[in-house]
């Protein structure tokens, strides 16, 4: 952007902005400096609209990178939504169908498989364990070898009866895609999700692949020592991607405008839910399709946390206000639900010191 334009855009937003801008870099700095975090970055819409997009901190302290907008983190489970929505979009395409049965797809499943449906492996209900048995995170291995060694065990409960986080039936999801339109996983999502979202930065995890503007992942120890993390080999479907702030908040305008899904399969993604045991100030949150909701203030509020060693992020989503809080950091000790609690408390806050002007003029 000109240093004219630049300058006439600042001119013309409103106060109420400029200044809710300035508690929330105060209050983020703070939090960083109470939690120790190395680096973060943030993306804000409020209204519909992009109202903050930028990092604090560094990216990689061995060559001092400041964090940005343009930073790339591991997300961790904020994946699960993107796997979700290439699922939905397969079913939009009548490609599959969430009433499929996993047998459908994976060869020699065992008969104790037969009643898990593609819903189930989105909302967690499958019986599955939390993990793929064996899994091993610096060994390169395809899902099918982890499918397999499943056969055998026991599921934890009966299908569909209860809610238990399992990462393993995401792994079951990204393989269901590879098998129904025979291309790998990555080029999966890359050819018909990012690009079709012009998503230009948000890609399945790599090691070898040369990466720009990647963030470093970092571990605070005991004695507040920062340490490097370790960075898994595999690729795990349930926590599979690299994105950046500028990519989440297309991702987030593309939700709110219908791009790639109808609308009905977006709402759908955080509208067919199932009850879990968990609560947020005494109410019962639900999980969908990559996301759990539950209600905030009587309105309904959309969200997911991600953790990798080195990583921590969350993305909220306030439907009704079309406003959403995404926060990516390479401290895996951060507290990213709390500071995404404080953030949207100062945009509400400044809402209200607005009316109560508007009140009194």
């Amino acid at each position: 952007m000109k240093p004219f334009i630049l300058f006439l855009t600042l001119f013309f937003l409103p106060c109420a902005v400029i200044a809710q801008q300035d508690s929330i870099d105060i209050f983020i700095t703070n939090q960083m400096k109470q939690q120790g975090i190395v680096g973060l970055s943030i993306g804000i819409i409020k209204n519909g609209t992009v109202i903050k997009a930028k990092g604090y901190g560094q990216a990689n302290i061995e060559w001092n990178a400041a964090a940005s907008e343009k930073t790339v983190y591991k997300i961790g489970s904020v994946s699960k939504q993107f796997i979700a929505a290439g699922i939905m979009k397969l079913v939009q395409d009548g490609k599959l169908k969430l009433s499929d049965p996993v047998t459908k797809f994976i060869k020699g499943a065992p008969a104790k498989w037969k009643a898990i449906t593609i819903r189930h492996l989105l909302n967690h209900t499958s019986g599955l364990s939390v993990d793929p048995p064996g899994f091993d995170g610096m060994k390169d291995q395809p899902d099918s070898v982890y499918i397999k060694a499943a056969f055998t065990d026991s599921l934890a409960f009966p299908t569909g009866s209860k809610f238990e986080y399992s990462n393993f039936g995401y792994f079951i999801l990204a393989d269901i895609i590879r098998i129904t339109t025979h291309l790998s996983f990555p080029d999966y999502m890359k050819k018909y999700v990012f690009d079709e979202c012009g998503l230009s930065n948000t890609r399945t995890t790599s090691l070898e692949a040369i990466i720009p503007d990647r963030a470093a992942g970092y571990i605070k120890k005991t004695n507040d020592s920062i340490i490097n993390a370790p960075n898994y080999v595999a690729l795990r479907p349930s926590g599979a991607f690299l994105s950046n702030i500028n990519d989440l908040l297309k991702w987030e305008m593309d939700m709110q405008h219908n791009k790639l899904l109808t609308q009905k399969n977006w709402d759908q993604m955080w509208g067919d839910t199932i009850k879990t045991p968990l609560k947020m100030d005494d109410e019962a949150i639900y999980y969908g399709y990559g996301w759990m909701t539950n209600k905030v203030s009587g309105k309904q509020f959309v969200h997911h946390a991600g953790s990798l060693p080195g990583f921590k992020s969350v993305y909220f989503r306030y439907i009704e206000d079309k406003t959403a809080i995404i926060i990516l950091t390479n401290a895996e000790n951060a507290d990213t639900y709390g500071i995404a609690f404080g953030v949207s408390d100062l945009l509400k806050a400044a809402d209200e010191q607005n009316e109560n002007g508007s009140r009194q003029k």
